[in-house]
């Protein structure tokens, strides 16, 4: 096999910079630790210096460190001689593939702007409500999966085990009271928002609160579903990860802002059918290098990863039963009811019968996507389960497995990792551009329309396609405060689930708590926003800062990494990276930091239901109170003698039932 020298000698130059590093951490710590510079005798020797144990047990840790460092070059390069599964970069063909998927996708936008659009804001954001079912739905489908799904969701599995496909029966339950409960609602009402239902349930003032948390939500959500794919195309090709993430947010706002909501969906189609190509053609390939689905099975059931019966009640255990199909079950309501992303999907669809359709044929797509991620998670752990490349440092991130399995599985057959991570920036495309062309009809709907109630149709147009554009840079400039999240998956679910609790928390207080009123719906949807950010941030910090560890991460081997365990001889390096027991120092962590992302969304909901209900009760009782204080003793006088004579009819009513 034919070893690609560029991307051994870019891994050796890299672990060169961490020696480098390693040498000047070790002279400023000598530098803080002896205080000031050797002294040095008239003819420039230095004078010896007497060293405490302490100054020499530091000395003795940097040079250990340098020496791993050094371990770690000498690694490397005997991969770089003797390894054939070492991951190649892109070759002309890769490049020339993944150039054509962002083609496409800017010459749908074109198409669209040029021929498909009447220059009205209603065929720009709705479509004319013309479009077609299945389009629709593969647009729902690939907008609701992301880059977040096909990179974590097969790092889910290969770190943690199966349990992750519950999210499937969440998943069935969710639709199933969409499509019966809240659907219906907006169409009845014949809005373009959803956040018009607030209004005219509560009042403008809600439904803006709303709106302005649903931008804040959105904006970091996408920087989240932005980063993955960028870390996938520097893994395979060395292209920074902001430079990629520009051509992401460079093409996605180009075509959402000149096509709208027509190309998104088209665009959105097309990109599907890569994302199932891709994973597809990756796991036939995986099990044909294991040697078939025998192997596949045997390896990932004797560790423990085939479990599918986790009834543990611990809320802080990440995946049971319990907070996948619960959690999972309001997570994917925030998105399917109330999200005016999937709301707009659904919107477009000239009747509530074909809008249904839609979204069970949505259904078919996402769970077959869930299950397809779970399956290359396993292959994935087949074929490293003797030498796991995140604990012998090949790779730095638990997401680069998947790119690197696909430059690793696909790297000999030209043109098929290109396809892979195409499909990839599918997903991320398709997410993107759904996310902008909501935003953009909420901005107009619910702050510049209201403001400027006559602005002509080409106008509004041009204000939504700015909008677009604004938007994706700002999202593009969040980047850099998410650059440091521990797993993306884990990230994105955490953020986006405690955000959307407060949202779902408020459409559900309207629709089944008929005393609920504007006070409360704000002071609800509030406190439980700005209670769930500070859980979410809070929570990834300790993560990233090693506070808090996944509890269910299953155990990984190196012992047929022959390169590693020879340059390192006895350091004494811990096959596993990750811990199945809970140390002592996170028992101490403070649970809501521990706690089960999958429960956020219930949490946020919950607060802003309860609290908004309770709330309600309170005002509207205050309000009683004071109406009858200030009411004149003739009103006061007439309600009274109206109340008596309505109790003496129910009385002579009751007896003669009687």
């Amino acid at each position: 096999m034919n070893i690609d020298i560029e991307t051994r000698f870019l891994k050796v130059w890299t672990m060169c910079g961490e020696i480098k590093e390693f040498y000047k951490w070790n002279n400023s710590k000598r530098s803080s630790t002896f205080g000031r510079i050797r002294p040095r005798s008239a003819s420039g020797k230095s004078m010896a210096v007497n060293k405490s144990r302490s100054e020499r047990k530091d000395l003795r840790i940097s040079k250990r460190r340098f020496l791993v460092a050094a371990a770690k070059v000498s690694t490397f390069a005997k991969a770089m001689a003797t390894s054939d599964s070492w991951p190649k970069l892109f070759t002309w063909v890769d490049y020339l593939l993944f150039a054509l998927t962002l083609l496409v996708s800017s010459l749908v936008g074109i198409y669209h702007a040029w021929r498909g659009s009447s220059g009205s804001t209603s065929d720009y954001l709705m479509g004319g409500k013309k479009m077609p079912i299945l389009p629709v739905a593969l647009s729902l489908a690939a907008s609701s999966i992301s880059a977040t799904t096909l990179l974590g969701a097969p790092t889910e599995v290969y770190l943690n085990g199966t349990m992750y496909v519950w999210l499937t029966v969440s998943a069935v339950l969710s639709i199933a009271a969409a499509t019966h409960v809240y659907l219906p609602i907006f169409y009845r009402l014949k809005i373009v928002s959803a956040n018009q239902y607030l209004e005219i349930r509560f009042n403008l003032v809600v439904r803006r609160l709303a709106s302005v948390l649903f931008v804040v939500k959105q904006l970091l959500y996408l920087s989240i579903v932005a980063i993955g794919p960028s870390w996938a195309l520097r893994q395979v090709t060395g292209i920074h990860t902001l430079a990629s993430v520009g051509i992401l947010f460079a093409v996605c706002t180009f075509y959402t802002a000149i096509g709208g909501i027509k190309a998104v969906v088209w665009t959105d189609t097309i990109q599907f059918v890569m994302m199932y190509g891709s994973i597809i053609i990756l796991i036939i390939k995986g099990v044909y290098d294991v040697g078939g689905w025998g192997p596949v099975w045997e390896r990932n059931y004797n560790t423990s990863r085939i479990e599918l019966l986790n009834i543990d009640i611990d809320p802080t255990t990440p995946h049971t039963v319990w907070s996948l199909v619960i959690g999972g079950f309001f997570y994917w309501m925030s998105w399917y009811a109330v999200d005016q992303t999937t709301v707009q999907r659904f919107l477009v669809m000239k009747t509530l019968r074909k809008a249904k359709i839609s979204m069970w044929s949505n259904l078919v797509a996402v769970c077959g996507i869930i299950l397809l991620c779970g399956v290359v998670g396993l292959v994935m752990y087949s074929k490293y389960f003797d030498c796991d490349p995140l604990t012998a440092k090949v790779i730095d991130k638990a997401d680069q497995i998947v790119p690197f399995f696909v430059m690793d599985v696909l790297g000999d057959f030209p043109g098929l990792p290109g396809l892979f991570v195409a499909g990839i920036f599918s997903g991320a495309l398709s997410t993107l551009s759904s996310v902008l062309n909501a935003v953009a009809l909420i901005v107009l709907e619910d702050f510049i329309r209201p403001v400027f109630p006559n602005m002509r149709e080409r106008t509004a147009t041009r204000v939504v396609k700015g909008v677009s554009f604004v938007f994706g840079v700002l999202s593009f400039s969040m980047v850099f405060l998410v650059a440091q999240i521990k797993t993306i998956l884990d990230a994105t679910l955490s953020f986006d689930g405690a955000m959307a609790g407060s949202i779902l928390g408020v459409f559900t207080l309207g629709i089944f708590v008929p005393w609920a009123n504007p006070i409360g719906a704000a002071v609800g949807m509030l406190t439980a926003f700005g209670f769930m950010m500070w859980l979410g941030l809070s929570a990834q910090i300790a993560k990233s800062s090693g506070v808090v560890h996944n509890s269910q991460t299953k155990s990984f081997s190196i012992e047929n990494c022959p390169a590693y365990n020879e340059s390192f001889g006895s350091l004494p390096i811990s096959p596993n990276w990750g811990n199945s027991s809970i140390p002592d120092e996170q028992q101490a962590v403070f649970i809501l930091l521990r706690i089960s992302y999958l429960w956020y969304t219930v949490i946020g909901m919950l607060i802003a239901l309860v609290l908004g209900a309770l709330v309600s009760l309170l005002t509207n009782a205050l309000n009683t109170v004071s109406r009858s204080i200030d009411m004149p003793a003739e009103q006061l006088r007439d309600r009274t003698v109206i109340r008596k004579l309505s109790t003496a009819d129910e009385n002579r009513v009751t007896g003669s039932l009687l």
